[in-house]
């Protein structure tokens, strides 16, 4: 078993412990960092500060009652991409919940409201502000393209390379967006949101 993993161990034993209390408090530290980056990226026009207060306690909650069971990485850097997501989660559920009371004080779209829910992640209607993208333009166009043909495979037919060149491309451009500060990844998540917003316009 992995240092991490005893930390682990540890933190859901008991979070009394010197050692304990200051992984804990790390964590607290990266959640709160990551919900307020999605909040200011893509939800700043939906959630107030309370919600994000509320939010980032329900990621805790969701940790230590179950999610970190689940989380099998060896590496610090593969248990906060676990968390990221979790929290990513959870800040689009407290956004699309504010969306369906909207909808439902408007007596309108009710059920095209209940249908946000059903997909796994951010919704590319909610994104309001997106900063400047912190990707080459070339990564961008690929991106784009590959939003376009909206399959590995398709998108490997139009322009005449392996499904395997697509996914290792893939792999570099995250490789890269994960080295990013953390603010600049979600503004990467904001821009890939929005063009996925504007892929299901012109495309609907």
């Amino acid at each position: 078993m992995t240092e991490l993993q005893d930390q682990l161990r540890g933190l859901l034993a008991d979070r009394n412990t010197p050692e304990t209390r200051a992984f804990f408090e790390k964590l607290l530290s990266y959640i709160d960092r990551r919900a307020r980056v999605v909040w200011r990226s893509c939800y700043a026009d939906l959630l107030c500060e309370a919600q994000i207060e509320e939010a980032v306690g329900e990621v805790l909650r969701r940790l230590v009652t179950g999610a970190l069971n689940s989380f099998r990485g060896e590496s610090l850097g593969e248990l906060f991409a676990f968390v990221r997501t979790v929290t990513d989660r959870c800040i689009w559920r407290s956004a699309h919940k504010v969306i369906r009371e909207r909808e439902v004080l408007k007596g309108e779209g009710g059920r095209e409201a209940e249908t946000w829910f059903h997909h796994d992640g951010p919704s590319p209607e909610t994104v309001e502000h997106v900063p400047d993208v912190p990707l080459s333009q070339k990564d961008q166009d690929f991106f784009s393209a590959l939003l376009q043909a909206e399959s590995k495979v398709e998108y490997s037919r139009r322009h005449g390379v392996s499904r395997a060149a697509v996914t290792q491309r893939v792999q570099r451009i995250r490789r890269r967006i994960s080295e990013l500060p953390e603010d600049q990844q979600g503004a990467v998540d904001a821009w890939l949101t929005q063009q996925a917003r504007l892929h299901i316009a012109n495309t609907g």
